[in-house]
């Protein structure tokens, strides 16, 4: 089992996405399993989808992130994983062997993510407000929101097919945004719609933020999230 990791950065983040990548093969990851994506990298099929996609609205409000890194599990080998860092985030010495010890550990594990310190509903958009069930409307008032900062997918079917259902999601999500009705209010679109999966599916695991402020345990405990930001 591989642990592969891949980032995305317009122009205005490439320094740090490079600098990104020389800690990571510090703390002991290959350099051939390192993945750096850039916009150029999206295929037709993305811009033909989103022809607004732009670096001004997060390359169609975030629909970029579960897109590519579809386009690298398909490069992979059946059962590694892949680790997604936002490239303002610094990873820590031992990350890569937290992650792999979640995944040997749980066999039906397909994605892993920690949580945030705030409930979904306080960055949700407009649109889900709208839409969403009551029961995750409910749940969205007190369970906490995703951090899709930091994500870790185990590749296999099941994993590629919740992460089509994941760019589905933000797809709609973002078309309502271009619209006068939803385009107001706060929402954080990848991580709205990833809370969504992880209500589905019970093999997307996200980390008890209160267990890491109590504990100091999980997946964030390897994550200084924006140190990098400043670079």
């Amino acid at each position: 089992m591989n642990i592969h990791v891949g980032t995305f950065a317009s122009k205005n983040f490439e320094k740090q996405q490079k600098l990104q990548a020389n800690i990571l093969l510090d703390i002991g990851f290959n350099s051939s399993n390192i993945h750096l994506f850039n916009p150029t990298k999206l295929d037709n099929h993305f811009y033909n989808s989103h022809p607004y996609a732009s670096e001004n609205n997060k390359f169609a409000w975030y629909s970029f992130k579960p897109y590519f890194l579809g386009m690298l599990l398909n490069n992979m080998k059946k059962g590694d994983i892949l680790l997604y860092l936002d490239v303002n985030d610094k990873p820590i010495l031992g990350i890569k062997e937290y992650i792999e010890n979640q995944f040997l550990i749980r066999k039906d594990l397909d994605i892993l993510s920690c949580g945030t310190n705030y409930p979904n509903f306080k960055y949700l958009s407009s649109f889900h407000k709208s839409n969403l069930s009551l029961t995750i409307i409910i749940e969205s008032l007190f369970l906490f929101q995703p951090e899709c900062g930091v994500i870790a997918i185990r590749n296999s079917f099941k994993s590629k097919s919740i992460l089509r259902i994941w760019y589905e999601l933000t797809l709609m999500n973002s078309y309502s945004l271009n619209t006068k009705r939803y385009n107001s209010g706060l929402s954080r679109h990848d991580q709205e719609t990833m809370f969504i999966i992880s209500r589905i599916y019970k093999t997307v695991k996200i980390e008890s933020w209160l267990r890491y402020k109590l504990l100091g345990k999980g997946l964030r405990r390897f994550v200084k999230f924006e140190a990098l930001r400043k670079f």
